[in-house]
């Protein structure tokens, strides 16, 4: 999905937090409905547009993680930076030992 961390699934997201698949989604959903709307013809229905434009940013997101090679680049040195607490090992034992 995206190179941002996302909120946890039931959780409120921070105040400051911002999808960054919403607003591809919302760049793509404004200009397709720009174009759609104002010509002739049969309209869709605005949710299948909004729908579409959603798969387009999922999409676009994905290969640019796939493509982009500052995408990848920034990719690999948050994952550098990240601190894996599954490997790290502490000694409680050595700690609560008198000297």
């Amino acid at each position: 999905m995206s190179a941002e961390a996302k909120p946890a699934a039931g959780a409120a997201p921070p105040a400051h937090y911002r999808d960054p698949i919403q607003q591809v989604a919302l760049d793509i959903y404004i200009q397709l409905c720009g174009r759609i709307y104002s010509g002739a013809g049969q309209k869709p229905d605005p949710k299948a547009v909004a729908q579409l434009a959603f798969k387009l940013a999922e999409n676009f997101e994905a290969s640019n993680l796939e493509f982009n090679p500052v995408a990848i680049a920034a990719r690999e040195a948050k994952e550098k930076a990240a601190v894996n607490l599954d490997k790290v090992q502490i000694d409680f034992g050595s700690i609560s030992k008198p000297k």
